[in-house]
């Protein structure tokens, strides 16, 4: 692996050099993915403390496990699959997978420091919080989190083409939540 290839956004080189160089490089992609994966997990648990120590479980599974990562893959997508386990299995182990709720966006920020497009911006995901939550699911990781069909239906552990069909179907709910006739 001497030519880095980028690999959703991930140094190929970087990824592969955890397992020959350990710990120090994957404190590196701990570092590079935290902050996403603790957005992504805190709008599964609208906690703080559950969330971050949810992010910890999952980077722990993904430092024992790195072993089965795929380097087809981007690096981010396999993360976002531990993580989305491990709320769903820290649920159901408290056998409180009911309350699971799928949190889109904060728009609580002062509207003297918001812009114009954060307001737009919380106008429409506050439009996605009508959607079922699959639609929820699948439109934040390709919108928010940036990621392609093929990253999505691996942290979903769904087709692409299932992923393809969620989509259309949730842009189209979108579009009549928002009177927007399809041409």
């Amino acid at each position: 692996m001497t030519d880095p290839q980028q690999v959703g956004g991930q140094s190929q080189k970087s990824v592969g050099e955890v397992s020959q160089d350990g710990k120090t490089s994957f404190a590196l992609l701990v570092e590079q993915h935290h902050r996403k994966l603790y957005h992504f997990v805190y709008r599964y648990t609208h906690n703080r403390d559950d969330a971050e120590d949810l992010v910890q479980d999952t980077f722990i599974k993904a430092f024992k496990n790195f072993h089965r990562y795929d380097d087809r893959y981007a690096f981010s997508a396999w993360l976002f699959t531990i993580a989305r386990r491990t709320v769903y299995n820290h649920y159901r182990a408290k056998r409180d997978i009911q309350t699971l709720d799928f949190e889109l966006v904060d728009c609580s920020a002062s509207p003297d420091t918001a812009a114009e497009s954060d307001e737009q911006s919380c106008l429409l995901w506050g439009s996605v919080e009508k959607l079922k939550k699959k639609y929820q699911e699948v439109l934040y990781l390709k919108y928010s989190e940036d990621l392609s069909v093929e990253e999505i239906s691996k942290v979903l552990n769904k087709t692409q083409t299932n992923i393809k069909i969620l989509l259309f179907r949730a842009r189209n709910q979108l579009r009549k939540i928002h009177g927007i006739t399809s041409q």
